[in-house]
């Protein structure tokens, strides 16, 4: 099972971020805030997948709709590597 929860401004993720769980995380993102230089950390993640690449996004563009930065914090090597395939390493990265 996948969870998203938030502290402050912190939002944690744990568990799966792959396909049959991204849509549950998304939804739960709904509930939770963006506050200024709000922080996504990712040392609970066991396991990703492409779809992990189009959740950041998805959290990435609301971000910026609200007028926020969403940073990362304990992004899993693998994680990293598909972002950099992908080529979105420098729009993620940067905020």
């Amino acid at each position: 099972m996948a969870q998203l929860t938030q502290q402050a401004h912190t939002w944690y993720v744990s568990g799966e971020m792959v396909l049959e769980t991204v849509s549950q995380l998304l939804e739960q993102s709904k509930a939770l805030t963006l506050q200024a230089d709000t922080q996504l950390d990712l040392s609970k993640v066991t396991d990703v997948d492409t779809s992990a690449v189009s959740l950041i996004l998805e959290f990435q563009r609301r971000a910026k709709k609200e007028s926020v930065r969403l940073g990362l914090l304990a992004v899993p090597e693998d994680l990293t590597s598909l972002i950099q395939l992908y080529g979105v390493d420098t729009f993620i990265f940067s905020n």
